[in-house]
C-alpha cells in the first residue's frame, strides 16, 4: 500500500533542504506526524522522499543527517514505541498489539522488539503485570 498524499504533506515540498544538507524542523515534524500516523500501514521511504521534494537517496542521506537514523531505523523505533504503550492492554494478543504497531507478523514484532528493549514483548508484558502487583501489594 502506498502512503496517500495529504494536504499537509504538500506544503513541505516548499520547504525541503538541498541535497545532502539537514531537513529543516518543520518538514521533519511533518514526516514524523505523517509516520505517527500511519504506523499501522507500510510506508515506503520512496514517498516520503517524494513529499519531501527530493530523490530518495538525497531524501535519506538528509533524513540520517538530521535525526542520526536512517528512515527505517526511526520508523521502527516510533513502532517499539508504540507497542510498549500498547502493551499494558491485557486484552490485546501479542499479534494485534504487532499488528497495531504496523509489524508484518508476531514474530518480527518480537525479534525486532527483543534487538532493541533486551526482551521480548511477552517478558516485558510480565515484567509490567509484576511490577504492577507489586505496587498493590505496598
Amino acid at each position: 500500500m502506498l502512503i496517500a498524499t495529504v494536504p499537509f504533506m504538500q506544503e513541505t515540498k516548499k520547504s525541503a533542504s538541498p541535497a545532502g544538507s539537514e531537513l529543516s524542523k518543520p518538514l521533519l515534524q511533518r514526516l514524523t506526524d505523517y509516520m505517527k500516523g500511519k504506523l499501522s500501514s507500510r510506508i515506503y521511504v520512496e514517498d516520503l522522499a517524494s513529499e519531501s521534494n527530493m530523490s530518495t537517496f538525497h531524501f535519506a542521506r538528509s533524513f540520517k543527517k538530521t535525526t542520526g537514523h536512517s528512515p527505517h531505523k526511526y520508523l521502527t523505533t516510533m513502532r517499539v514505541e508504540q507497542a510498549i504503550q500498547l502493551l499494558p492492554n491485557y486484552d490485546m494478543s501479542l499479534a494485534d498489539v504487532a499488528s497495531e504497531s504496523g509489524f508484518s507478523d508476531q514474530a518480527h514484532f518480537t525479534r525486532v522488539f527483543k534487538k532493541q528493549t533486551g526482551m521480548t514483548p511477552a517478558a516485558h508484558r510480565r515484567k509490567l503485570k509484576k511490577e504492577a502487583a507489586e505496587s498493590k501489594g505496598t
